[in-house]
């Protein structure tokens, strides 16, 4: 048996989990650049709102206060994807990360009169801990798991064991084609025309057929929906990325570079602590600065540079030391950049870092622990304060106003112009 757990509308629930007067609000999270709609609440998807939905297209909504506009805050949505998963983990101890929202559950060995007392335990820890809610599907296979999952949500369910037999296919026949896991626009406008408009048509049709019609990923979906479990996934604790990185678009081209070191130092400060989150040290550091295409002039530039560290470290005052010397590097006065980035790779778990060779050994350990110690203080004083109350002094500016980048002060309050908020 395999569970899927599925954060309901995520981005709005951490959202309303630090503002709970927006419970019940019509509401939608913008992209970075508050340019389309990325998250919705089950009010705005009510009244039309769609996935994508460019923001210009509600714009009369959100100025009449119809529905209430918040610019993506991914820093919060981080942090509270960090904390669910760990709930997760605290009662399976097996999953599979699969999104910043989503979480396959191995139920291996666990009895089946107990999977719907732990799906409504974790539920129930979610939301007490969190205020997130949480939707568990389980099933044989993981696109059946899915499957149970996105019906509970419909139907406003907790906890959903999957379907069998003609209560399956029943089930399959409610679903569109493009509802099922691993099928995009363009497959689904092919088996439309090939007369598959729904999950139980597909279910229905014979294997030789999928296998001619849709190749090897169509066949494992097929053996999935029929109790086969053949799409594997990678089990973890916390995931070790190769790399992670940090970037924002301006919604205006900057020159400023104060500003933009500023914004480095930011995004070294957050990028550094998922770092430390996952328990890893990077050996390569990358800063980056990207021209607007659209803006020719001067022809569209992508400046960047690369630092590699004798030791890897996870140190943010470290990292944003060189980071800041990167961007001195690349920063042309008079060039107005409509992105900037940092980008950590080489990254490796702590425990394997050796001391250097011509390192004293005692001094070296003593370094370091007090390094991490720093670190560990400020994670902790900082996790679930997401304004930050502990900053590197290069992290401060008064220079352009920019984008909020997600980090904005100003709690809930409208931004100018715009009528877009930040959660900070």
């Amino acid at each position: 048996m395999i569970g899927l757990a599925d954060c309901n509308n995520f981005f709005v629930s951490c959202e309303r989990s630090i503002d709970p007067s927006l419970d019940g609000v019509a509401m939608v999270v913008l992209s970075n650049n508050d340019g389309c709609v990325v998250a919705r609440s089950n009010e705005s998807k009510k009244m039309g709102v769609k996935m994508g939905q460019p923001a210009f297209e509600i714009r009369d909504l959100i100025y009449s206060g119809k529905i209430v506009a918040y610019s993506g805050n991914h820093r919060l949505y981080r942090e509270k994807s960090l904390k669910v998963h760990d709930i997760f983990r605290r009662f399976v101890p097996f999953t599979i990360d699969y999104s910043v929202d989503e979480s396959f559950l191995d139920m291996s060995g666990i009895p089946d009169a107990m999977i719907t007392e732990i799906g409504n335990a974790i539920c129930e820890a979610c939301w007490k801990e969190e205020r997130i809610p949480v939707t568990l599907g389980f099933a044989s296979t993981k696109t059946l798991a899915k499957i149970a999952a996105e019906t509970g949500k419909k139907r406003g369910e907790k906890v959903v064991t999957g379907a069998e037999g003609d209560r399956l296919e029943a089930l399959l026949d409610t679903l569109g084609i493009g509802e099922l896991w691993g099928v995009g626009r363009r497959l689904s406008k092919r088996l439309y025309a090939k007369g598959v408009f729904t999950i139980g048509d597909l279910y229905r049709k014979p294997l030789v057929w999928v296998r001619s019609e849709m190749g090897v990923h169509g066949e494992r979906s097929w053996r999935e929906l029929h109790g086969e479990s053949c799409i594997e996934l990678d089990y973890v604790s916390r995931k070790m990325q190769d790399s992670i990185s940090e970037t924002r678009t301006f919604p205006e081209d900057i020159d400023d570079f104060d500003y933009l070191r500023a914004r480095i130092a930011i995004y070294c400060a957050h990028v550094s602590r998922r770092l430390r989150a996952m328990d890893g040290v990077c050996g390569e550091l990358k800063v980056f600065l990207r021209t607007n295409r659209f803006h020719t002039e001067r022809g569209y530039q992508a400046p960047e540079a690369t630092v590699v560290f004798t030791d890897p470290i996870d140190d943010a005052a470290e990292l944003t030391s060189a980071a800041v010397k990167c961007l001195e590097k690349i920063f042309t006065p008079g060039v107005r950049y409509k992105r900037a980035g940092v980008v950590l790779s080489r990254i490796v778990p702590c425990g394997s870092v050796s001391i250097s060779l011509f390192d004293d050994v005692e001094k070296a350990d003593a370094r370091i622990k007090k390094s991490r110690n720093l670190m560990k203080t400020i994670d902790g004083l900082n996790f679930g304060n997401y304004n930050h109350v502990v900053k590197l002094a290069s992290q401060l500016t008064a220079g352009q106003s920019g984008h909020n980048d997600g980090y904005s002060s100003s709690f809930g309050a409208p931004l100018p112009d715009s009528g877009v908020r930040s959660s900070g």
